[in-house]
């Protein structure tokens, strides 16, 4: 595929009506300045031919002569800048590897939507006799609409987002009540300066470090791997295939409960060089109902992220901890009784770092590397050891260009995990391990329909730390059929 924008001229009058509805000025821009999470945005798109803003012109007032623009950040929009091959997934990465929505210039509102739905089927061998096999069918999909209104005056902006969620899942039973058939991703204001800096308050994800490649999306089949999905392990404590950590304890939106939100800063003192910190503040149940067991919680964390990038060349870093505490004092007994802070604590943190490497238009590969760990105490200031643990994963991704319409992707990653518990007639402690695997192929359609296949393979071996108890293995085999509409 060339580096020359796809031009879509649909887009022009669909925003005209847009803009008629809105009440908006002519030149309202029409897409908001970050996706969501889970959020993939199409190749550049431009309606009308618009140089690169210099840092002379931003410095100034806009010039509002400019004709109504639908853009989506290219290679060519600001040398230097390379998000990726065009379509592939750095490409499509969420959260921009850190930039600023530069072309979001015009006071308005940006609108824009996604929908995929998957299909796909997935098996899961188990080695152990007593453990049954397991073959599922899939049928899954999910709807965005995203709304960015902003103010934009010279550099100065002030933007807000909201992305309001609909799910293929509609059904009122558990599964369905837990997913929630509506709901809502991102819900955030932000201000700031172009390039220089902005504050961003809300509900919203941090900054990636571990990139996964054109595979292993949320809630995918091989994203989730060779797991027990419900089956008895018949091991006490029960084990789990380990999910994969990619300094995400504080990377995705705060979803523990009722009152917790993020804010962070962002800071751009070069043109290569970004910093994210982010901090996490709230409860997840600040009016929990005492008798039916349940016990609110408060969390603080925090989550430093840094990225160098050259444009073919992206290293990024980053580290974080939170720590959750009950929100409710004990009372101790005695003559008078007293009042005691409650001494339960479950903490995480973890670091972790990434190395990408793009030649654009043919390939686009990295490796990343990360570890967590996770303690957690009891009422009684003891350790719980089946769930206190040290997460670690490796792994690494490549996408290749077939031809202008054609990428392939593959995509390895290994994940292990040790927890504290051990028995008395041994040292070891439990131990799984977790091979994931995948290969995809994509084609894209009119620069907005992407066609993905991807199949997956993953491994996992359970090491119980009873000797009593056998060890296993799980083999996870899966294929699924993405169609994705970007709008």
């Amino acid at each position: 595929m060339t580096g020359a924008p796809i031009r879509r001229r649909p887009w022009l009058s669909a925003f005209a009506v847009l803009s008629l509805v809105f009440g908006l000025a002519g030149s309202a821009s029409a897409e908001p300045d970050e996706p969501a999470p889970d959020v993939e945005v199409p190749p550049a798109t431009k309606a009308a031919s618009v140089p690169a803003v210099s840092e002379a012109d931003s410095a100034g007032a806009v010039n509002q002569s400019l004709p109504p623009l639908l853009e989506h950040m290219g290679p060519e929009t600001f040398p230097g800048r390379l998000r990726g091959l065009r379509g592939g997934s750095l490409w499509l990465e969420p959260s921009f590897h850190g930039l600023q929505w530069p072309q979001n210039r015009q006071t308005g509102l940006g609108v824009s939507a996604q929908l995929w739905v998957d299909s796909g089927y997935e098996a899961i061998q188990r080695s152990s006799l007593q453990l049954p096999n397991t073959h599922t069918l899939l049928d899954q999909g999910r709807a965005l609409l995203r709304l960015t209104p902003a103010y934009v005056r010279g550099r100065f902006f002030l933007q807000s987002q909201l992305e309001l969620v609909g799910n293929v899942c509609q059904s009122a039973n558990n599964v369905c009540l837990n997913t929630g058939t509506f709901t809502t991703d991102d819900l955030w204001i932000r201000l700031g300066e172009w390039n220089r800096w902005d504050v961003k308050v809300g509900r919203f994800e941090g900054w990636e470090v571990y990139h996964l490649g054109m595979g292993m999306d949320v809630n995918t089949v091989e994203r989730l791997g060779a797991g027990m999905f419900g089956v008895d392990p018949l091991t006490t404590p029960r084990l789990e295939a380990p999910t994969l950590y990619g300094v995400n304890y504080l990377h995705d939106r705060p979803s523990e409960g009722f009152g917790l939100g993020y804010a962070a800063v962002h800071l751009y003192p070069t043109d290569s060089f970004r910093l994210e910190v982010l901090a996490k503040l709230g409860t997840d149940n600040f009016r929990a109902d005492n008798s039916t067991g349940t016990t609110p919680f408060n969390y603080v964390g925090g989550r430093p992220t840094a990225i160098f990038d050259l444009g073919w060349l992206k290293f990024k870093v980053g580290g974080e901890y939170q720590q959750r505490t009950p929100t409710t004092q004990t009372v101790e007994p005695g003559l008078p009784p007293h009042k005691k802070d409650a001494v339960a604590k479950h903490t995480q943190k973890g670091v972790g770092a990434s190395l990408q490497f793009v030649f654009d238009p043919i390939v686009e590969f990295g490796f990343n590397a990360a570890i967590g760990v996770q303690r957690d105490t009891d009422p009684f200031a003891r350790q719980v050891p089946e769930n206190s643990f040290t997460t670690k994963s490796v792994g690494g991704f490549a996408n290749v260009r077939l031809a202008d319409l054609w990428l392939a992707g593959i995509g390895l990653d290994w994940t292990t995990q040790t927890d504290l518990f051990t028995v008395p007639t041994s040292t070891d402690n439990d131990f799984v391990a977790h091979i994931q695997s995948f290969a995809a192929l994509q084609y894209l359609v009119e620069g907005q329909l992407y066609i993905k296949a991807v199949f997956g393979f993953a491994r996992a071996a359970f090491l119980p730390a009873d000797p009593t108890s056998n060890e296993w293995r799980d083999y996870m085999y899966s294929g699924r059929i993405r169609l994705m509409y970007l709008y």
